[in-house]
């Protein structure tokens, strides 16, 4: 099935690596020309953007606006008009709320919810003067089930669904989609140790997470990569606003299984 994706120019954060990674190479198969956007792992984003071919790295902290803006100006001045911005970047904080400390709750919200934001700003001008455009925010199921120990996580994700929903209310009367992907457990960098571990308690955190996914398994990233290709795609035209889960079914069962 053609997705209509040749030749589209995507940018997509925090794309270097993880479910980043899985949505850039899902992009680039379909055709598109993608730009990965990263602060810390642009040598990785380098290496990924040359073994794609149809892609290339630029560095840019998504929390500073200026940082945002220029790099919209380099990705226009080497690649073209931008059709497609994934907001993916993101990070996490395992404290209690009582334990967070201010810097932690910023930092979180800051590249959560403002890197949305402030790409958003930056990218959708372009796309209502084209009246053409697709953006893809990544969400999570934590912005609607809450998870001890992830405050600030959950409450990013969560005001990143509502974000969502209103900007897709107020760009849709210029030909631009905005919907989010919210990804259950992935096999991520972050989440392989705890899944290759054979501890007696991780063994124990592996069997609960998996009675809570009706498909069996956690997901990897190339499932939200494909979710993702789907929104940008010429196919959707009428779908915006949306929060599509990519979880496995774990929302939807609600309760935990015995």
């Amino acid at each position: 099935m053609d997705l209509n994706l040749r030749n589209k120019v995507a940018v997509v954060t925090g794309g270097g690596r993880g479910i980043g990674r899985g949505i850039v190479e899902a992009l680039a198969a379909e055709g598109a020309v993608v730009a990965i956007l990263e602060r810390d792992n642009i040598d990785r984003a380098a290496q990924l953007a040359s073994a794609i071919g149809n892609a290339a790295a630029f560095r840019a902290d998504v929390t500073q606006p200026g940082d945002v803006q220029a790099a919209a100006e380099a990705i226009k001045g080497r690649l073209g008009p931008v059709d497609i911005l994934v907001n993916n970047a993101g990070v996490l904080s395992r404290k209690p709320i009582l334990e967070d400390s201010y810097e932690d709750w910023d930092r979180v919200l800051k590249t959560n919810l403002y890197g949305c934001y402030n790409c958003s700003r930056a990218f959708a001008p372009g796309m209502v003067e084209r009246r053409f455009g697709r953006i893809i925010n990544t969400s999570s199921i934590h912005g609607r089930v809450a998870k001890a120990g992830m405050g600030s996580y959950c409450a990013s994700k969560a005001a990143i669904d509502m974000f969502t929903k209103q900007l897709a209310v107020e760009l849709a009367p210029h030909g631009v989609t905005v919907n989010a992907v919210a990804p259950g457990t992935i096999s991520t960098e972050i989440n392989l140790p705890l899944y290759k571990s054979t501890k007696p308690e991780d063994v124990a955190l592996q069997q609960a997470t998996l009675k809570r996914v009706p498909v069996g398994r956690i997901g990897e990233p190339e499932d939200i990569g494909r979710a993702v290709a789907f929104l940008a795609s010429g196919m959707t035209p009428y779908v915006t606003g949306a929060i599509l889960y990519v979880d496995g079914g774990y929302v939807a069962e609600g309760t935990p299984r015995l």
